[in-house]
């Protein structure tokens, strides 16, 4: 079976007031030019270490832990296009 390319992405935790750290997973779509927010913590942990921990965590669950989180694989414009509405979709 033939695989996705990996998804860019990097663990960052920044620090908008002293003593409290947010994590945010960012993602980068252009040769790593420009990276953007995908996740992030809502709450503020105490210490540098919990907030790159649960970062790490969060990102390990975005993708097969054998393979990595992978793009999502581009739609087949030849595929025979798919009814929202017919005999038998309704049903």
């Amino acid at each position: 079976m033939q695989q996705t390319p990996l998804r860019h992405l990097a663990l960052s935790v920044d620090e908008p007031e002293p003593g409290l750290y947010h994590w945010m997973i960012l993602e980068s779509e252009d040769a790593m030019k420009t990276w953007f927010v995908v996740e992030a913590s809502d709450d503020a942990y105490d210490t540098f270490s919990e907030a790159w921990e649960d970062g790490a965590s969060t990102l390990r669950g975005m993708g097969d832990g054998q393979y990595g989180p992978r793009a999502e694989a581009a739609e087949d414009e030849s595929a025979d296009p798919v009814l929202e509405t017919g005999p038998g979709v309704d049903d």
